[in-house]
């Protein structure tokens, strides 16, 4: 669902429908889990290679943040987040491939199964996370992030004691940054984090669901073959 951001901070143009649940079971075979891990190392080791051209310092992460929205870029917006957030980018991209592809391979035809396809089909086209999330701007998010930088004026970041996040503060918001555990990744822009872990929990809870469904399937179709 595109982002939108309010006063109230950034919501989504559109709710969730949620999956039907039915208790879960374990699916997978040993060796799908160990290729699932890999994957995601693989895709960790991705981020960091990209990381590599992230903020040295809290007020140039900030200028990379202002010369994204200048030019209204969601590239350069993304290679401006904190690393946290593409993260949460990466799995709600691999979360929904996934369900996509047990969409199509086990939800019977009709309008709950075309609905589903619809929502999963942005992730399942995407060539890479920054791509999803591209997609998933909505024009509004532009002229939001721009009044907060005017509000924000000159002022530095103030780095906090621990030196893991750096803040500007005035009556009405705010911007944040956060630095990444690892001192190589460091600054990025963070004001678009929490949006992105609610949106890879519920990409998680989709998945196990639809995994949880298609075992049901399965069982339901051996039923039908005796």
């Amino acid at each position: 669902q595109p982002l939108r951001i309010g006063s109230a901070g950034i919501s989504f143009a559109s709710k969730n429908h949620p999956i039907e649940r039915s208790p879960p079971v374990k699916t997978g075979s040993p060796f799908s889990v160990i290729v699932t891990a890999i994957l995601l190392a693989l895709s960790m080791l991705l981020v960091s290679a990209c990381w590599q051209r992230g903020s040295k310092t809290p007020a140039e992460a900030k200028a990379r943040l202002a010369a994204a929205v200048a030019a209204r870029d969601p590239a350069r917006l993304w290679k401006a987040l904190d690393l946290a957030t593409q993260w949460s980018w990466m799995t709600v991209l691999r979360a929904g491939r996934e369900s996509y592809d047990i969409t199509l391979s086990n939800v019977p035809e009709g309008q709950q199964r075309e609905r589903m396809l619809r929502r999963f089909e942005p992730a399942a086209t995407s060539e890479n996370a920054a791509a999803l999330f591209a997609k998933s701007l909505a024009a509004d998010v532009w002229p939001a992030l721009a009044a907060q930088l005017a509000a924000a004026g000159d002022r530095a970041p103030v780095v906090n004691a621990a030196g893991t996040e750096a803040e500007i503060l005035w009556p009405a918001g705010r911007l944040l940054f956060r630095k990444a555990s690892r001192l190589a990744f460091g600054w990025g822009f963070a004001g678009l984090a929490d949006e992105a872990e609610a949106l890879k929990r519920a990409a998680g809870a989709d998945l196990e669901a639809l995994r949880t469904n298609a075992a049901d399937y399965e069982r339901a179709a051996v039923r039908g073959l005796r």
